[in-house]
């Protein structure tokens, strides 16, 4: 089995396991981030399959909707699919740690050491969360879980624990717990350059948001 056919066979199992996802976290998530991530390696020249591996399966058994062993869980779909043994070691294991260690959660006390590849779609997911994307993103998962739009009384998480316990517990804090701080946490040189175009998108809605909350002309 080639790369590609590897590629096409975990595409498929992504997009039937996640297009009824209703949080952000849907098949065109994983699509954006797939893109982003070619757009990023355009400049960084990593391994091609290692990228698209990772961006396919990297919120597969995310913290957030799974509760068991991710990379226990990977291996086995990766086995299920008949796709393991024709895979080398080096880039399974490369594949596995980056899915488990890209997320902001795990990282929130201190960046993991990712491999270039890993970098790459961390960027790219993390992309994805700023921008007019990332506002659409952070208020349908917020409606989901059932999030009042804004508390001013609310507070900011302030560590790993409580993130990955109470999480944001307004759409609004969200920002602050989170996507305010994606721009200065981007690897390359590429994801720095769009990420200050989307994070300046971020500081006028909030911005707009405050002006409209407080009734100020």
């Amino acid at each position: 089995m080639n790369k590609q056919e590897i590629i096409n066979k975990v595409e498929n199992y992504v997009k039937k396991a996640c297009e009824k996802d209703e949080a952000g976290h849907d098949w065109w998530h994983i699509k954006r981030v797939c893109r982003n991530s070619m757009l990023i390696n355009q400049q960084e020249k990593a391994d091609e399959f290692l990228v698209t591996m990772i961006a396919l399966l990297h919120d597969l058994y995310d913290h957030k909707f799974y509760e068991g062993n991710a990379e226990e869980k990977l291996i086995q779909t990766l086995q299920d699919l008949n796709v393991y043994n024709h895979m080398a070691k080096e880039d399974i294991e490369n594949i596995l740690y980056s899915c488990v260690n890209l997320g902001f959660s795990v990282n929130f006390s201190g960046q993991k050491e990712l491999s270039q590849e890993g970098k790459i779609v961390q960027d790219a997911d993390r992309l994805d969360g700023i921008g007019a994307i990332g506002i659409a993103r952070v208020f349908t998962y917020g409606g989901k879980k059932g999030h009042l739009i804004y508390n001013p009384n609310d507070q900011i998480c302030v560590s790993e624990e409580e993130y990955r316990k109470t999480g944001s517990r307004t759409s609004i804090s969200h920002f602050y717990d989170k996507l305010l701080k994606l721009k200065d946490l981007m690897n390359t040189d590429t994801a720095k350059m769009l990420a200050q175009e989307r994070h300046q998108y971020l500081e006028c809605f909030l911005q707009e948001f405050f002006k409209e909350w407080n009734g100020e002309k």
